[in-house]
C-alpha cells in the first residue's frame, strides 16, 4: 500500500453507515415496544421485527469490525514506513479484510431493507383485513 492514510479516509463513510444503522435500531426498538403492549395480537409481527433487529445487529457488528480493520491497516502501513522489512503486505491484507466486512455488512443491510418492506406490507394488509389502524 503506497499511503498509510488511505484506509483512514474511508472511516467517515463507515461512520455515516453506523449512524444510520443506529437510527434504524432505535426506531425498530421503539416500534417493538409499542407492539409488545398488545403482544398476543401482534406475535407474528413481533417475531419478524426481532428478525430485523438481528439483521441490523449483524450489520452493525460488521461495520464496527471493518472500522477496526481499517484503522489497524492504517497503523500497520504507517509502521511499515519506519520498518520497511517488517509487516510487508500485511497492511494491504487487513485493508482488504476491512473492505470485505463493509461489503458483507452492506449486503446484510440491503437484506434488512427488503425484509422491512415485506413486513410493513404484510402488516398493513393484515390491518386492512381486520379493519384496524395501527
Amino acid at each position: 500500500m503506497d499511503t498509510w492514510y488511505l484506509p483512514i479516509t474511508i472511516l467517515p463513510g463507515i461512520g455515516l453507515l453506523i449512524l444510520s444503522t443506529t437510527n434504524l435500531i432505535i426506531s425498530l426498538n421503539e416500534e417493538l415496544e409499542r407492539l409488545l403492549k398488545e403482544a398476543d395480537e401482534f406475535q407474528v409481527l413481533i417475531n419478524r421485527k426481532l428478525s430485523q433487529m438481528r439483521l441490523l445487529t449483524y450489520g452493525m457488528a460488521g461495520l464496527y469490525i471493518s472500522t477496526a480493520l481499517m484503522v489497524l491497516s492504517g497503523l500497520i502501513s504507517f509502521s511499515r514506513e519506519f520498518q520497511p522489512t517488517g509487516f510487508s503486505g500485511i497492511g494491504s491484507w487487513v485493508l482488504m479484510a476491512g473492505v470485505t466486512f463493509v461489503f458483507l455488512s452492506l449486503i446484510i443491510l440491503i437484506s434488512y431493507s427488503a425484509k422491512a418492506v415485506y413486513i410493513r406490507q404484510a402488516h398493513f394488509d393484515d390491518c386492512l383485513v381486520k379493519g384496524k389502524v395501527y
